[in-house]
């Protein structure tokens, strides 16, 4: 792997975490361990669909 796809792994991983966290501050959730799980589970998701893409483009002929 190249420093460039490093780097664009923690853009991705940045966003995502950032997106993440501000959807769940908008939830109505009072438990701490909730809070980490769903905000945990939405990173994740956010974070698949860029890396997907990235990885799609790069293996395109």
């Amino acid at each position: 792997m190249t420093v460039k796809r490093f780097v664009q792994l923690f853009i991705c991983y940045f966003i995502s975490m950032a997106l993440a966290i501000l959807i769940t501050q908008a939830l109505p959730i009072n438990n701490v361990w909730l809070f980490i799980t769903i905000a945990s589970l939405m990173g994740y998701l956010v974070l698949v669909i860029p890396l997907t893409i990235l990885t799609i483009l790069k293996n395109r002929p």
